[in-house]
């Protein structure tokens, strides 16, 4: 070791000295306890995938993050909230998943789980209970979403 700094004409550093160990004496030992913790009303964990967007969509922010905790009493209406506040869509235009209603061009939220396409009052916990485990990957529930442009327009 020695070597090598004088070869390079550098000072050859001095041994660490052992640092003492601090003494608990007259202290009670405390519990180590994890510093975050989850609520227990946020039972549900997620993995949001984007599967894409159609064309004419406008602009948007992908998501940061994939993966939220949230209760299990959550609607895929508060996901499709979610999605439009976190991706930055455009305020004008409604999210919406399936409708009768002809609109101008929209924006829509598309939300599947495993080959279902779901509804906007549908709780996180009825889709786990009714899919099963079809619908989860490593103890997450995997939704799947998309932006695409509705045609329909005010006749």
């Amino acid at each position: 070791m020695h070597d090598f700094y004088k070869e390079r004409g550098l000072e050859v550093p001095k041994p660490a000295v052992p640092q003492p160990v601090p003494s608990s004496k007259g202290r009670s030992k405390k519990v180590l306890e994890s510093v975050f913790r989850i609520p227990p009303e946020l039972d549900m964990s997620l993995l949001l995938e984007f599967i894409g967007a159609n064309e004419g969509t406008g602009h948007f922010k992908p998501l940061e993050k994939k993966f939220v905790r949230v209760s299990g009493e959550a609607t895929i209406g508060h996901v499709e909230k979610f999605l439009r506040r976190k991706m930055d869509l455009d305020p004008t235009c409604q999210v919406l998943l399936q409708t009768s209603i002809a609109l101008p061009v929209l924006e829509l939220v598309d939300i599947i789980c495993g080959d279902h396409l779901l509804e906007r009052y549908q709780t996180l916990r009825e889709i786990r209970r009714a899919i099963g485990d079809a619908a989860m990957q490593d103890g997450l529930l995997v939704l799947h979403y998309g932006l695409v442009v509705s045609p329909l327009k005010i006749t």
